[in-house]
């Protein structure tokens, strides 16, 4: 008698086996300064010809304050999310003094910007934004929505 494989036994059983997902929040930022601010746009490249042509672009300085005390004593993992919104899409890239990463995310995503140990009820950090969207777009005003969210460990 030949002995049976026990391979589609595994894979059925890895299949079963639900993922260890780590759970999200989004993280209490309304200490962050300054709040409801104008941005103003220009034109990335003044030429119409190029690759840039039609690409606005605006930069914001941020006194970003993080009220992590709920994970304090805790590893997690913080993220900057860009969810999808008008005018369409968005690119976001920042400069940080260094308690947070510097990074670029595109909206409908998000980026990375801590991990590690939560030793302080809040993480601050000064942030330079700068956002870039199509231009051909930018028919109003617009409001830019952003959040911070942390991963539990």
């Amino acid at each position: 008698m030949r002995p049976r494989s026990i391979l589609p036994f595994c894979i059925i059983w890895l299949v079963a086996v639900p993922a260890l997902a780590a759970r999200t929040t989004v993280i209490d930022d309304s200490g962050t300064l300054p709040h409801d601010a104008s941005l103003n746009m220009r034109w990335k490249q003044p030429s119409p010809r190029g690759p840039d042509a039609n690409t606005m672009v605006g930069t914001l300085d941020l006194r970003v304050k993080l009220n992590v005390a709920p994970w304090q004593k805790r590893t997690g993992k913080i993220y900057l999310a860009l969810p999808a919104q008008a005018p369409g899409p968005l690119a976001v890239s920042w400069t940080t003094q260094g308690r947070l990463l510097p990074g670029r995310v595109v909206s409908g995503n998000r980026a990375l910007v801590y991990s590690g140990p939560i030793t302080t009820p809040f993480i601050e950090d000064m942030v330079q934004l700068t956002i870039s969207v199509d231009g051909r777009r930018m028919q109003q005003l617009y409001r830019i929505d952003f959040r911070f969210e942390m991963d539990e460990d």
